[in-house]
């Protein structure tokens, strides 16, 4: 008590001072609306910049729980496309019942990458679902940008994932504007590009056609996205043409994936035994 009453007695000249400089600005503020609008403005130019922030930060930690919610959304709205559907119509001469028209053939569960490859001959990506989430071999995988792959292990927990950009993966594509097929692969070099195989040249092909999945995979369903046609080159000697895509999957910077179910793929392997077809993706 007696050091701060020493300060005071010190310095009582310069506190003095401080004071009435706060008093004169009190009086200037109080009696100009000039300088409250100024100060208000600037008030609320800090106040904005905090709750921004703040807004960021709680958005941050409620990113998850938000694409939680979307990706379940796009799972209720790809199980209600047709292409999802099975056509479950008898039609007895010219009747036909249609009790129940369509039933669901492709179910999706939503999964996170929790690892990825892209620069080797074989690629992986790893998901955060696995057998106790209904997760199986022999599964199709899809992004919400297009086709990924197939599931070809799985655990408890987690699932490996065998991506299209892996030297011996094929999968039946076609034209979106004529339905022409043929099987894709990828080329070993660039993530991002794929080719296109028998493709005969009479087929009207351009640079910047659409490519989606023919339907007739196990895997996956039809006009599932698979990229966009970047280069067309017919050569003399050959009797289909050179297509190189842009897969529409970026691969590098993929998060989120849908596997797909699909209900009636046992059926499909009957069928397969029987006749003695090879399965294909």
């Amino acid at each position: 008590m007696y050091n701060l009453f020493r300060f005071i007695v010190r310095y009582y000249v310069l506190l003095l001072f401080i004071l009435l400089e706060l008093f004169s600005f009190y009086l200037i503020y109080q009696n100009n609306g000039y300088n409250q609008t100024a100060y208000a403005s600037v008030a609320n130019g800090i106040n904005g910049k905090i709750y921004n922030t703040y807004g960021n930060v709680a958005g941050y930690f409620y990113l998850n729980r938000t694409n939680d919610s979307l990706a379940q959304e796009n799972i209720r709205l790809r199980m209600a496309l047709l292409e999802s559907k099975l056509d479950n119509r008898v039609v007895k001469g010219e009747e036909s019942d249609s009790s129940k028209k369509f039933v669901q053939k492709y179910t999706y569960t939503h999964a996170r990458v929790s690892y990825a490859t892209v620069n080797r001959p074989v690629n992986f990506i790893y998901l955060d679902k696995g057998t106790k989430h209904g997760i199986k071999k022999q599964m199709g995988v899809i992004s919400p940008n297009g086709i990924v792959g197939q599931v070809v292990s799985v655990t408890e927990n987690y699932a490996a994932v065998l991506t299209i950009i892996s030297k011996d993966f094929r999968v039946s594509a076609k034209f979106k504007k004529n339905d022409y097929f043929g099987n894709l692969h990828w080329s070993g070099t660039n993530p991002h590009v794929a080719a296109l195989e028998e493709i005969p040249k009479h087929v009207p092909v351009k640079v910047g056609d659409t490519l989606v999945t023919s339907g007739y995979s196990q895997l996956f369903p039809r006009n599932v996205m698979v990229g966009i046609i970047k280069k067309v080159d017919a050569q003399a000697e050959k009797n289909f043409l050179d297509i190189e895509v842009k897969l529409s999957t970026d691969f590098g910077n993929l998060t989120h994936v849908y596997v797909i179910n699909n209900m009636y793929k046992q059926e499909l392997v009957t069928l397969d035994t029987l006749t003695g077809i090879k399965p294909k993706p």
